[in-house]
């Protein structure tokens, strides 16, 4: 996984001097993503999670194709991460060693999920306003997602019950206590590769080496991320804000 980034900006820098016309910018960014508030599903497995905020970051290369128009090539680092707290569905992935259930078992315990993605847009992008020192841009494409690691994190206070029904009225083998506590890598469970459509608005801030950026986006994944439809059937889907500055190679 080293080598991804590296050999991603060559694959941007390259395709991009084949389109050149006389601009080329070179910048970083770093912001938050806002992912969809809660997870609604007929599967009780996935059924009530909420995301968190989570850091947003990557590299930005600009291309000019004419004066409104420009080639935006991004490589991204994107987390997306869901919590639940409470009475839930236990996984299967994580049942302690020697219990096994071709039914749900439930307990009351604290789970987070981490996904890990490196995001690589290829987005058109389009000066709608541009004064002496301000620019007003909107911006569009596609998206291609490869899935670095994904880990869950269970705790809980100490040994709990752990039961055969969501009500917590059956409990199993006679109320014996477990320890629920683990984290596991979820990543072989995750489909390894994600696309979707993003998109945004921003403004720029001129100076003589090149412009400070503040943008507001949204992508859209178009493949569900669990390889098993008996982990659930979701997509992708976060709003983003970020900051940056991007270094004028050439006008």
């Amino acid at each position: 996984m080293k080598y991804i980034l590296p050999f991603l900006l060559i694959i941007c820098v390259y395709s991009s001097k084949l389109d050149a016309q006389g601009r080329l910018s070179l910048g970083v960014k770093g912001g938050i993503g806002i992912p969809g508030l809660q997870i609604n599903s007929g599967n009780p497995v996935i059924d009530g999670y909420k995301t968190t905020l989570s850091p947003y970051c990557g590299i930005v290369l600009e291309t000019g194709l004419s004066k409104k128009w420009s080639l935006l090539n991004e490589v991204n680092y994107a987390t997306i991460s869901i919590i639940k707290n409470g009475g839930q569905v236990i996984p299967k992935s994580v049942y302690p060693i020697g219990i096994t259930s071709s039914d749900h078992l439930y307990a009351d315990f604290y789970t987070k999920i981490r996904i890990h993605y490196i995001e690589i847009p290829y987005m058109l992008k389009y000066y709608m306003y541009e004064a002496d020192r301000f620019n007003f841009f909107v911006n569009g494409g596609i998206f291609a997602g490869i899935l670095i690691r994904s880990k869950i994190n269970i705790s809980a206070p100490g040994l709990v019950k752990i039961y055969t029904d969501a009500a917590h009225t059956n409990a199993l083998f006679n109320g014996l206590k477990l320890n629920l506590t683990q984290e596991k890598d979820l990543s072989d469970r995750l489909t390894p590769l994600n696309f979707g459509v993003q998109a945004g608005f921003g403004m720029t801030l001129k100076n003589s080496f090149g412009e400070f950026f503040f943008t507001a986006g949204s992508n859209f994944g178009l493949v569900d991320i669990q390889e098993n439809k008996g982990d659930g059937q979701n997509k992708t889907k976060a709003a983003t804000l970020a900051l940056g500055y991007l270094v004028h190679i050439y006008k």
